[in-house]
């Protein structure tokens, strides 16, 4: 009897590890599946983070600074539903390296458009007014940019705020009137970066934004983009669920992003011509304008 229980007593032991040892590898699986990997900071960036009330919640705020300026002009990223601030990282880098002043925040909400973007106006203010960030100084009207929800929530807080030089919407996704009335009042530089028309962009809404849009407005279809090609970085859960990324896809995604803030905040006609000549590239499906001559004229 003793020697049953015993043998009894070391099967269940030995089955407790295994369960044990499945249970923490099936965690790790999937903490590995959620995981959103940070990149390395660019040379001559620095970062630093901090907890800031935005439309009555706290959340973390990433300020990616170029070390060498005295000022510099500020960029605003936000990301899209059911993600943080981690998934804009790659953009909030390079910009930086670009010499502007890159904030990405995490947004109260999951899909509260109106009051995500009262938090972006919200951080926009005192980011502009030198109460959080003093050096680099920042400098001249800033630009917002977003991705899928975060578009709207950057769009709505553009539509209602006179410092803003430019809206980037990074494969934007929002539906309804509220979206399109916004867009409609967005009488400044505006730039739609798009992926492929699909379930995760709502088959493609993003040209139903542009449309809306007085002008100047530039947009363009990055080549076999996946919606989550525009994240940067992203995970192998958003890959699995929108699609594999690709690194030149989303180097074609940067690269007309640099070009657009260059065009909508620094008026650069020599980037204005490289927009223009987007139809000229392999990584390009569609190239659209709206009123581009006023790309010059607006100030």
């Amino acid at each position: 009897m003793c020697g049953n229980w015993s043998r009894r007593k070391r099967w269940l032991i030995s089955l407790g590890a295994v369960l044990g040892l499945t249970l923490v590898a099936g965690c790790s699986a999937l903490h590995d599946f959620l995981h959103v990997p940070t990149p390395p900071l660019p040379e001559g960036v620095d970062k630093r983070s901090q907890k800031i009330v935005l439309a009555g919640k706290s959340v973390k705020v990433d300020f990616y600074l170029p070390r060498d300026s005295t000022s510099a002009p500020v960029v605003m990223i936000a990301h899209g539903f059911s993600r943080n601030r981690k998934t804009m990282a790659g953009w909030g880098g390079l910009l930086a390296q670009q010499g502007y002043i890159s904030v990405v925040p995490d947004l109260p909400t999951w899909a509260d458009h109106e009051r995500n973007g009262r938090a972006v106006a919200e951080l926009l203010a005192e980011v502009q007014s030198g109460n959080v960030i003093q050096r680099p100084k920042p400098v001249g009207r800033a630009a917002l940019v977003g991705f899928s929800a975060g578009g709207i929530a950057t769009l709505l807080a553009a539509a209602s705020n006179t410092n803003v030089s430019c809206w980037i919407g990074l494969d934007p996704v929002g539906k309804g009137r509220e979206t399109i009335q916004a867009a409609a009042f967005l009488d400044i530089s505006c730039f739609v970066l798009r992926a492929e028309p699909s379930r995760w962009n709502a088959k493609g809404n993003a040209r139903q934004i542009f449309a809306a849009l007085p002008g100047p407005a530039f947009s363009l279809e990055v080549n076999h983009a996946s919606h989550v090609d525009a994240e940067n970085p992203t995970s192998r859960a958003a890959e699995w669920a929108c699609g594999k990324t690709d690194p030149l896809r989303r180097e074609a995604f940067g690269r007309y992003l640099l070009l657009s803030l260059r065009v909508g905040m620094l008026r650069d006609e020599a980037s204005l011509s490289q927009l223009q000549a987007a139809t000229n590239d392999a990584a390009v499906h569609e190239v659209l304008f709206q009123k581009a001559e006023r790309f010059q004229l607006v100030r």
